[in-house]
């Protein structure tokens, strides 16, 4: 019997606790390979269920876009990772996303590369902004590039338009 107040020490956490842990331990181990490669650190926490695949080459302006946009529609913690790294298979399997974003056509192209056995639907097939099934169990949106939004007026308003659709397929 443990002493008043205090939790016995024989238990062991809960499943949903062993996952994130898993996850997480995971992830911090894919991304130091990745940063190795010279690629950017993934961003956001991966347990949310939530991962955005970001076209490659990135710059510092387009993530503070994209950490900007997600805080708007109230996911700022969603993993952003990103396409091109070789590693991108490894991050879908250890993440298990409920929802996948492609954001741009690099990013699509990448995703449909790993040729996952149970999609039913390719990125690169599926029209953006629009949320489809990609596999049973993740829904997928295909997002235009987010870079050509950042100095044109009409592509911002197209992709923040096609981004608003993640508020509701994240829920």
């Amino acid at each position: 019997m443990p002493p008043r107040g205090r939790p016995a020490t024989n238990r062991s956490p809960d499943a949903a606790e062993d996952y994130r842990r898993k996850t997480e331990r995971e992830i911090s181990l894919l991304s130091k390979r990745i940063k190795g490669a010279g690629h950017p650190a993934p961003l956001g926490d991966p347990t949310t269920g939530v991962v955005l695949v970001v076209e490659q080459p990135v710059g510092p302006r387009v993530l503070d876009a994209l950490t900007a946009s997600l805080t708007a529609v109230g996911l700022p913690d969603a993993y952003v990772t990103y396409a091109s790294t070789g590693l991108l298979k490894e991050e879908l399997l250890a993440t298990e996303p409920h929802a996948l974003v492609a954001v741009g056509p690099g990013a699509a192209s990448e995703v449909d590369a790993l040729a996952h056995p149970l999609a039913r639907t390719p990125f690169s097939e599926a029209r953006e902004g629009a949320p489809f099934a990609w596999t049973r169990g993740t829904s997928g949106l295909r997002l235009p590039s987010l870079a050509p939004a950042l100095t044109d007026d009409a592509a911002k308003r197209r992709f923040w338009r096609c981004f608003l659709v993640l508020k509701d397929l994240a829920r």
